[in-house]
């Protein structure tokens, strides 16, 4: 074999490894500082409820006023973006329900959607609203509160653009709020004798 092309091969060989040595390094670092970014927004919110954040499932686990409180990045539907859940468990059964807030491209007010049994929505008596007070920028992001009579559950889900869409410990603590009143007001209006044992709305 000749020599000048033996030396060439060996040098592509070690440009490759070095091309590869230097791909690994960069995914690492960033892997790193992403799971740093990801600690330094989820340990306040672990604070809020006296529990514990794992960076590895994106999850914050505790309690909120007696009622397990979770709080986790999710992926959307058919894994179109990333969603951000706080969560209260809150098993009554009954129906279920939701009210989403879709903003509406050129216009300043979102379209608010409750999907669900219009009698139900009475019941519950809450003002929606007031309540959107708990979300940052609630005019324009796609955001909804709901009831999952099966996971026994409140949940405020958001859509996520980047990690500060996770709410800062004030923001989450406002939003566990709204979900304990939530929470009170569905356990009320479910008492119903419609709406009592339909688990699926």
């Amino acid at each position: 074999m000749n020599p000048v092309y033996l030396q060439f091969g060996l040098a592509m060989c070690l440009v490759v490894g070095l091309a590869l040595a230097g791909t690994a390094y960069l995914a690492a670092a960033f892997n790193r500082r992403g799971k740093t970014d990801l600690r330094q927004r989820l340990e306040p919110l672990a604070a809020v409820v006296a529990g514990e954040a794992d960076v590895d499932e994106a999850t914050v686990r505790g309690h909120h006023d007696g009622q397990i409180a979770i709080a986790r990045v999710a992926n959307a539907p058919g894994g179109f973006g990333r969603l951000f859940h706080v969560e209260l468990v809150d098993a009554v059964g009954g129906r279920a329900w939701e009210w989403s807030n879709l903003p509406v491209k050129g216009q300043a007010e979102p379209n608010r959607v409750f999907e669900g049994d219009a009698a139900l929505r009475e019941r519950l008596g809450l003002d929606f609203a007031a309540l959107a007070a708990a979300v940052p920028q609630a005019n324009t992001q796609r955001w909804g509160f709901l009831y999952d009579p099966a996971a026994g559950m409140v949940r405020l889900s958001r859509e996520m653009r980047t990690r500060l869409d996770i709410p800062d410990a004030a923001q989450f603590a406002a939003q566990l709020d709204a979900l304990a009143r939530i929470g009170a007001a569905n356990r009320r209006a479910q008492q119903d004798p419609d709406a009592a044992g339909d688990a699926h709305g």
